[in-house]
């Protein structure tokens, strides 16, 4: 069992996520932006974090640039519909500056257990841009 950070603005998407993953046997925090997220990191020890991309506040790309900072060794999951800007282009975006997995919205059940687990079993990416410290 693994503790695992859903962040999403919107508080359906948490609900289902924390769902999904609770139905995988782990242990849910949630966060309804990126600066939530980052106390919340600050205060337990997940493994993963469950990002959206568009938030408020601080959005998906500067809440990544900032848990590789802090957090190297977490893994990221991206996740996006991509609103005005495209899902693909803004999970590529997320892969580059950090993100160890991406998946488009809506979440397919099968395919978010699939690489939720297989992040957990597996090292945190860095990411050209991300800081060591």
């Amino acid at each position: 069992m693994a503790i695992v950070l859903v962040v999403d603005d919107d508080p359906t998407v948490r609900a289902i996520a924390t769902e999904l993953l609770r139905e995988e046997r782990h242990a849910i925090v949630e966060a309804a932006d990126g600066d939530e997220a980052l106390r919340v990191l600050e205060a337990t020890r997940a493994e993963l974090v469950v990002l959206d991309m568009l938030m408020p506040n601080r959005d998906g790309l500067e809440t990544i640039m900032e848990i590789r900072r802090r957090h190297p060794g977490v893994r990221i999951l991206a996740i996006s519909s991509g609103g005005s800007i495209g899902a693909g282009d803004l999970l590529r975006m997320a892969r580059l500056f950090g993100a160890d997995e991406t998946l488009a919205k809506p979440l397919s059940f099968s395919a978010f257990a699939a690489t939720v687990n297989r992040l957990l079993e597996t090292p945190a990416a860095t990411g050209p841009f991300a800081v060591s410290g």
